[in-house]
């Protein structure tokens, strides 16, 4: 069975470093399935979820949110630098609901000219939208 080194990288943390079989990445113009000797490349990622197998059928998954990055194949190597992830299993949707409403509330009361501000949350909210997004679509990744 061929294997691929890969390596999930988000600017605060190494969510995954190891062998896999198959990797799945949410790229610009669709999902992109990565197995060994794929041909070179690197590409733009689009928030959703990474996934991936150490098996071909079955095997240790791991499944997570992303928030935007690259990726990059070379040959037996996968590198996905993403801007935030987390593991599907530790996202609380509850705490992400309360959350989203609090974040709405907070850019609907900013004033016009708190553009840092309304940036920030903005990015704040993106992440949690992704993050429960995610979520919801729990099963298909398991």
């Amino acid at each position: 069975m061929s294997t691929i080194k890969c390596d999930v990288v988000a600017k605060d943390k190494v969510l995954f470093s190891g062998e896999l079989h198959s990797v799945m990445v949410p790229g610009t113009e669709g999902e992109l399935g990565i197995m060994a000797n794929h041909e070179p490349f690197v590409t733009a990622l689009h928030d959703g979820v990474i996934w991936a197998r150490t098996k071909p059928e079955g095997g240790t998954t791991l499944s997570a949110a992303i928030m935007g990055g690259y990726v990059q194949v070379l040959g037996e190597r996968v590198i996905v630098l993403c801007d935030k992830t987390r593991e599907i299993k530790r996202i609380n949707a509850d705490k992400l609901n309360k959350e989203v409403a609090e974040l709405e509330e907070r850019l609907e009361n900013l004033r016009e000219d708190s553009i840092i501000s309304r940036s920030v949350l903005s990015r704040k909210l993106r992440w949690c939208k992704v993050q429960l997004a995610a979520k919801e679509k729990e099963d298909q990744y398991v």
